[in-house]
């Protein structure tokens, strides 16, 4: 059996050749486009998954790049120095980012027509070359972060690096799409009270952790902020087209308030948020369903911790109904609130196609009954 000693050598070993040495560039889109013609940049070397990207799945990429909306570092292996000429041998290949470089590739070199975009959808069908000469400079101008890897591994560390960090296709969240284009004082507003202590315990949020949440990193969480302001104060009588439609006129609605009209908002945000929890309890927006319990009895059974569609009822119904500086609310009101989820309609609502109109208003509506 080895010594602690001699273990120590052999991990500082492995550790000294497994070490990777990395430097962080960045490129512009016609920078890189010219590095993948001119085969300096490799595009598909052997470790990289088959998976390609479908037209509208990089068509929203190219959206996001558009509107300037982040998007994840691509990391490439440095396999030649820059020092070294070799002819017809790529100086880089991809670790990772290899769907986001091939649509932005094919893009760009005239050979994949937009589809599918939900913001910018007058440039659906449009090609590179067809796009008007301000948006063309602005891709080409965008740039993206690389991390450039150390030439010095072997490959099979360049897969095991490719497999850790490897996340899929990059998904244009409605939400981040809605921060990247209606910018103003309201939008600052709702990532702010997104971060309310009582709303992410709420939201079943790890305060220790909260950026791991992925609620937090699509910005659901902030999203449902929004959705708190758009259904509030009987606007949710308003709802007749999408849903998202809704929460994104909303957004450029709010967006023009005056500051006291949002310190307005921000109080009763957090007030109805503060008295929901101590009143209901942490998991206050959690949805039950009834278990039938011999022939007669039933009884309720937790489906899950939080729910959107109860965040809508019980929320809304507060904010509009209740007295937030002076609440008096019946000491049986808990009780007569989880009874609604024994009523087959209530449960309807909160269940399938949630964002249906009839079904936000019924369920508003049945627990402001309660509360009236």
């Amino acid at each position: 059996m080895s010594s602690i000693k001699e273990q120590l050598v052999i991990l500082q070993q492995i550790a000294k050749e497994r070490t990777v040495k990395t430097q962080n560039i960045e490129y512009d889109l016609e920078t890189l486009v010219k590095k993948i013609d001119k085969n300096i940049i490799k595009l598909d070397p052997e470790y990289q998954r088959n998976h390609r990207w479908d037209n509208q799945l990089s068509s929203r990429l190219i959206e996001s790049l558009i509107l300037n909306i982040p998007v994840p570092t691509i990391y490439i292996s440095q396999d030649i120095d820059v020092d070294e000429e070799v002819e017809d041998v790529p100086r880089y290949s991809v670790i990772d980012g290899q769907q986001r470089l091939t649509a932005i590739y094919n893009f760009m070199s005239n050979n994949m027509p937009l589809e599918g975009m939900e913001v910018l959808k007058l440039l659906n069908g449009s090609f590179y070359k067809d796009l008007p000469p301000f948006l063309i400079r602005r891709l080409e101008e965008r740039t993206i972060k690389c991390l450039r890897i150390d030439s010095t591994l072997d490959p099979q560390v360049k897969y095991d690096i490719f497999e850790r960090l490897n996340s899929g296709s990059v998904k244009l969240e409605a939400q981040e799409l809605r921060n990247a284009i209606y910018r103003g004082p309201f939008n600052k507003l709702i990532k702010e009270l997104a971060e309310n202590v009582d709303f992410r315990v709420l939201n079943q949020i790890n305060l220790k952790d909260p950026e791991s949440a992925k609620k937090v990193q699509k910005m659901e969480d902030v999203e449902l902020v929004l959705r708190f302001f758009a259904l509030h104060n009987n606007r949710y009588e308003n709802l007749k087209k999408g849903f998202k439609a809704f929460l994104s006129d909303a957004m450029k609605e709010f967006n023009l308030l005056s500051e006291q009209e949002l310190m307005k908002f921000k109080k009763d945000f957090i007030e109805t948020m503060y008295l929901i929890r101590h009143t209901f309890g942490d998991k206050a927006f959690a949805k039950y369903r009834v278990d039938k319990v011999g022939h007669e009895q039933e009884k309720l059974s937790k489906m899950s911790n939080f729910n959107a569609a109860v965040f809508d009822a019980l929320s809304i119904a507060f904010v509009d109904l209740v007295n937030l500086d002076s609440p008096d609310l019946p000491n049986s009101v808990v009780q007569e609130y989880l009874d609604l989820f024994k009523d087959k309609r209530f449960f309807d609502s909160v269940s399938g196609s949630v964002n249906d109109r009839e079904k936000v208003k019924y369920r508003i509506e049945a627990v402001k009954e309660l509360l009236k």
